[in-house]
C-alpha cells in the first residue's frame, strides 16, 4: 500500500507528544505534522479509559502543568495533589486549544517503524487492516516509559479468575465493584494505588510482594505534606534539595565540593536523608502492624534517599488511615500458580480470590522496532549487544563507575545485595525490555546524531515525577536538534557515549533497582533541566534572589517563554551558577547544623 507522506509524526499523545508537537509547530510552523495513539483519548497514562476516581497524581497543583499553560483549579485534594481527571481534562483541553486535535488520530498502534533507504526519514506500519502506512521525514518517538505493561507469566490451571494490568482498572471498575476479594500484586506506586481503591470500596484485599531477600521491595512513599506545613513535592523542588541529591548532572561548584566531597558535608547529607526518612516512616506508621511493617521500603531505615524501587508520595485523600483500617493482609512471598481458581504462593498460602490486579509496572515500548534498529538507535538492552559493541560499552562503563565513585562518595557502597536491585518483572517478564537506553542527553542516539542524522528522538523515557516541566524543556532541546538548530553544541561521539555510560552507572547507583531498569531521576530533575537549558543557552537561574533559587520551589511558571528566549538567542552557552551556589553555602551548612539537630532529637524519641 502507498504511504502517506507528511513531515513530522508524534507517537503518543500524553505530556511529552502534545508538547513535542506544539514546540515543533513553534519553530517550523508550516511542518506537516500528524500525532497518532494507540488509546482513544489524549492524556497517555491520564487517558480517560486509565483513569478513576480514588487516582490522583504524586504531584502538587501547579507543578503539574506546562509553563504557559495554567491549570484550572478543579479536582485538587485538600493537600493540593491533582485527580486523574483533571489532568485529563487540562491534557484535552491542551490538544484543542493548540491545535492538535485535528492532527491527532487516535486507535492507532505502530505495529513496525522501518527506516527508509540512505537515512532519508521513517515508514511507520500500523496495526489493522487497511491501516495506511505513514512516511516521515522526522520521527518523535514519544510513547513514554508507561504505555507498554509488564506482564509476568505463571503457570495456570482451572483458572477463570479476571487477571488485569492496573493500567486497566479504569475499564473494570464496574466488575471490581461487585467482588469481594481481590489479589494485587507488585509493590509499585500502582499497587498502593489500587490497594487503595479496594480497600476504600470495602473490599478485602491480599498484597503480594516479593521478600525483601529476593526483590526490590515496595515503594517508598513521601507523606503528602512535612507536618501538615508544606507540601512534600514543593520540598523536593528546591534547589537545596537537588544539592544533597547527589546527582551527576551538579558536580561542580562550593555546594557540590562541600557536601560531596568533604567529610563533614557527607555527615550532614547522610543526617539530612536520615531525618526526612524518619519523618516518612512515623507518618506512615509503619509499626502500627505487622502488615504495615511489611511495606517499609528497602534499605530499611534509608529507603526514601535510595529509592531502591522508586519513591512516591501518599498523595490520596487519607491514604494511610484507609490501609490501617481496611482488610489488607500483605505477602512477602512469590506465587507459584493460578490454581483451581486460587492463588499459589510460593510458601504454601492458598489465596481465593474474585479479581486479579497486575501492578508489574512497564517495560520500553520499543517493539515496533526491529532488533537491528534497535541496536542503531541505542535501545537494546546489554544482553543483546554484537561482541564488538558489548566490549565497547563495558570499557566505557567501568571507567564511568570510576568516575561516579570518585564524584559520589556517597553512592560509592549502596546498603543493598544484588537480589534486592534487581528487578522481578525483568526475571519473570517474557522479552521485557528493561534498562535505561543508551541516548546521549535521553533523547538522541549518539551513532545517528554523529554522522548527521537528525530525524529521530526520543523524549519522554525519563522517569521523573515533575513531567510536564521535564516534557517541555526535553521538547525544545529535541525539537531544535530535529531543526539542526544544536549542531554546534553537540560533542563528539565518544564524548556523547562517555555522557551515556556515565548516566546510566550514576542511574543504577543513585537508584539501584529501578535505576537498572529505567533512566531515573527523581531528586535530579532540575540537574537535568539545567543541563538541557545550559545547551540551548538559555538562564537558568529562573528566581529574583539567591535565597528564591536555593529554597524556594522550582515551579514551570518560572520558565514561562523558554520558546521566546530561544528565538532570541545570539549565541549559545552553558549558564554558570556556580557564583549562586557559592553565595549560598554558608547559608545552607547553617541550615544543616540545624537539620542534624532535629534529626538526633527524632532519633532519640521512641519510634
Amino acid at each position: 500500500m502507498e504511504a502517506e507522506q507528511v513531515d513530522v509524526v508524534v507517537v503518543g499523545t500524553g505530556w511529552n507528544g502534545l508538547i513535542c508537537a506544539k514546540t515543533y509547530l513553534d519553530l517550523a510552523p508550516e511542518a506537516n505534522l500528524i500525532l497518532v495513539d494507540q488509546a482513544s483519548s489524549f492524556g497517555g497514562v491520564w487517558a480517560a479509559e486509565k483513569i478513576y476516581p480514588s487516582l490522583y497524581a504524586q504531584i502538587k497543583f501547579g507543578q503539574f502543568e506546562y509553563s504557559f499553560y495554567p491549570m484550572r483549579r478543579e479536582g485538587i485534594s485538600n493537600d493540593g495533589y491533582i485527580s486523574g481527571a483533571t489532568i485529563h481534562r487540562y491534557l484535552q483541553a491542551f490538544a484543542h486549544d493548540f491545535n492538535l486535535a485535528q492532527r491527532t488520530r487516535f486507535n492507532t498502534t505502530v505495529r513496525n517503524v522501518v527506516r527508509l533507504p540512505d537515512g532519508r526519514g521513517w515508514r511507520l506500519e500500523f496495526e489493522g487492516d487497511g491501516k495506511r502506512p505513514v512516511e516521515c521525514a522526522k520521527l518523535i518517538y514519544a510513547s513514554g516509559a508507561t504505555s507498554h505493561p509488564v506482564v509476568p507469566s505463571w503457570s495456570r490451571s482451572n483458572f477463570d479468575v479476571p487477571i488485569i494490568h492496573s493500567q486497566e482498572t479504569g475499564t473494570h471498575l464496574d466488575a471490581l465493584a461487585k467482588i469481594q476479594r481481590a489479589t494485587v500484586i507488585g509493590g509499585a506506586k500502582s499497587a498502593f494505588d489500587t490497594v487503595f481503591l479496594l480497600l476504600d470500596a470495602g473490599k478485602q484485599v491480599d498484597w503480594i510482594i516479593r521478600p525483601d531477600e529476593s526483590g526490590s521491595g515496595p515503594v517508598a512513599l513521601m507523606p503528602p505534606t512535612i507536618f501538615g506545613l508544606v507540601n512534600s513535592m514543593d520540598v523536593i523542588a528546591t534547589r537545596f534539595m537537588a544539592t544533597l541529591g547527589a546527582s551527576i548532572m551538579s558536580t561542580d561548584g562550593p555546594g557540590y565540593r562541600f557536601f560531596h566531597r568533604t567529610r563533614l558535608g557527607r555527615l550532614l547529607t547522610r543526617e539530612f536523608w536520615k531525618m526526612v526518612n524518619l519523618i516518612a516512616e512515623l507518618h506512615a506508621g509503619y509499626n502500627k502492624s505487622p502488615n504495615a511493617q511489611k511495606l517499609r521500603p528497602l534499605p530499611h531505615g534509608n529507603g526514601i534517599f535510595w529509592a531502591n524501587a522508586g519513591l512516591g508520595a501518599a498523595s490520596v485523600p487519607n491514604f494511610w488511615k484507609v490501609f490501617h483500617a481496611g482488610d489488607c493482609t500483605v505477602h512477602r512471598t512469590g506465587i507459584e500458580s493460578f490454581t483451581d481458581n486460587k492463588v499459589h504462593l510460593s510458601n504454601g498460602t492458598q489465596l481465593a480470590t474474585d479479581y486479579v490486579v497486575l501492578c508489574t509496572g512497564f517495560d520500553k515500548s520499543y517493539q515496533p522496532f526491529s532488533r537491528d534498529l534497535q541496536r542503531l538507535c541505542g535501545l537494546i538492552p546489554s544482553d543483546d549487544l554484537d561482541p564488538a559493541d558489548a566490549k565497547k560499552w563495558a570499557e566505557l562503563e567501568a571507567r564511568a563507575e570510576e568516575a561516579v565513585d570518585r564524584k559520589l562518595p556517597i553512592l560509592r557502597n549502596p546498603p543493598l545485595t544484588r537480589a534486592q536491585v534487581e528487578s522481578s518483572t525483568h526475571r519473570e517478564a517474557n522479552g521485557s525490555t528493561h534498562g535505561p537506553s543508551r541516548h546521549y542527553r535521553r533523547l538522541i542516539a549518539p551513532g545517528l546524531a554523529a554522522q548527521g542524522d537528525r530525524s529521530i528522538l526520543f523524549p519522554g523515557f525519563i522517569h521523573s515525577i515533575y513531567t510536564p516541566l521535564v516534557s517541555e524543556v526535553q521538547a525544545l532541546w529535541g525539537c531544535a536538534f530535529l531543526l539542526g538548530l544544536l549542531d554546534d553544541e553537540l560533542p563528539s561521539q565518544a564524548d556523547m557515549e562517555r555522557e551515556v555510560a556515565e548516566w546510566n552507572v550514576w542511574t543504577r547507583k543513585r537508584y539501584p533497582a529501578q535505576g537498572r531498569k529505567h533512566a531515573y531521576a527523581i531528586y535530579d530533575f532540575l540537574a537535568y533541566v539545567d543541563t538541557l537549558l545550559g545547551d540551548l543557552g538559555i538562564n537558568t537561574r529562573r528566581k529574583s534572589s539567591v535565597f528564591a533559587h536555593v529554597f524556594l520551589p522550582t515551579y514551570p511558571r518560572d520558565y514561562r517563554g523558554l520558546v521566546e528566549e530561544f528565538r532570541r538567542l545570539d549565541s549559545r552557552g552553558k549558564a554558570d551558577d556556580g557564583s549562586v551556589l557559592g553565595r549560598f553555602v554558608l547559608v545552607v551548612v547553617v541550615f544543616l547544623v540545624v537539620i542534624v539537630s532535629l534529626a538526633a532529637w527524632f532519633r532519640s524519641s521512641t519510634y
